[in-house]
Order: C-alpha cells, then sequence, then structure tokens
C-alpha cells in the first residue's frame, strides 16, 4: 500500500486532486490518497510536485502474518461453543445420522481425519484468540468459523419455534 500526501498551495489544484480521488484532511491541511498501485502513485507524486506542490509518498506493508487484530468476545464465545457443537457432530456421524462428505465453515469434511483436523485448528484458533492479537489470516479463518456457528444457531432457533426476528439476533455480533 502506498499513501501520497499533497500539501501547499493547493486551492487552484483542488478539483483535479478530487478527481484523482484525494481526500481534504482541514485539521493537516493537506490532501491524501492511498492506493495498492505503486506506479500511479509515483505517477500522481511526480505530477503534483512538478506543479509545485510538496508531496510525501510512504508505502507501508499489508502483511498478512503482522499480529494487529483483536477477536471480540462474542466470537470467542462462539468459538467456544464449538466444543459443544463438534461433539454433537461426531456422536451424529457415529450413530448415523450424519455422513461423510460434508461441509462446516467453508472446509469440506471427507473423513474422520478431516474432521479431526477441523476439531484441532477450532481449538488452536479459539486459544490464538484467546491469549493475543491475531494475524488477517487468522482472523479471516475465526470468522468463517464464527459465521458457520451462528448459522448454525439461528437455524436451531428456527427449528425450536422462535419468530425470525428473534432468531435473526444470532447474527447481530457479527
Amino acid at each position: 500500500m502506498f499513501k501520497l500526501l499533497v500539501e501547499g498551495n493547493t486551492f487552484e489544484h483542488r478539483e483535479n486532486l478530487k478527481n484523482n480521488k484525494f481526500r481534504w484532511d482541514p485539521a493537516k491541511r493537506n490532501w491524501s490518497k492511498t492506493s495498492e498501485d505503486g506506479e500511479l502513485m509515483k505517477s500522481l507524486a511526480r505530477e503534483y510536485s512538478e506543479q509545485g506542490l510538496q508531496t510525501t509518498l510512504t508505502a507501508f506493508g499489508n502483511d498478512r502474518n503482522e499480529r494487529k487484530y483483536f477477536v471480540k468476545e462474542s466470537w470467542i464465545f462462539n468459538l467456544e461453543s464449538m466444543h459443544d457443537m463438534l461433539w454433537v457432530l461426531e456422536n451424529d456421524i457415529d450413530e448415523g445420522r450424519l455422513q461423510f462428505p460434508f461441509t462446516i465453515a467453508n472446509k469440506e469434511i471427507k473423513n474422520w481425519d478431516d474432521f479431526e483436523s477441523l476439531r484441532n485448528e477450532c481449538y488452536e484458533m479459539e486459544h490464538i484468540a484467546k491469549s493475543r492479537k491475531v494475524t488477517s489470516r487468522e482472523y479471516n479463518r475465526i470468522r468463517s468459523i464464527v459465521a458457520w456457528r451462528v448459522e448454525i444457531r439461528y437455524a436451531v432457533c428456527m427449528a425450536a419455534g422462535m419468530s425470525e426476528s428473534e432468531a435473526g439476533k444470532c447474527f447481530e455480533d457479527m
């Protein structure tokens, strides 16, 4: 990602800056734009510099392995409730009410090894979520697991005769 700041006497350039999707910050009295297109940002920096404006182009990382997200308490609750859900699914498989293959949290479960792998992943994601900030990759996976759990909770509420508006409250913490 790149961020370009444009400062100086920008008044006569404001329409051009707006057309190039820059945003005005009245507190800092500058225009800024972020983009993943480094060549575009370098070109814009050159263009505005040639017009006598001060430009500052900064590159910053978008590292998927950087730990920067906290997981909501409600998501941790849903990760914890996966223990019970996986236990129920294991019993359903053992008693023949559920058969392979099936899909859980965007992951196809073809056999016991896949099921055990999902169980371990859920426990690991719960531990990670409780212990520290998570990476964007971990955050997205946790969100996927939680979304699946919430969908199941909604289906159970609907099957129990709850109104759709009441059952829909399951999705409020997503």
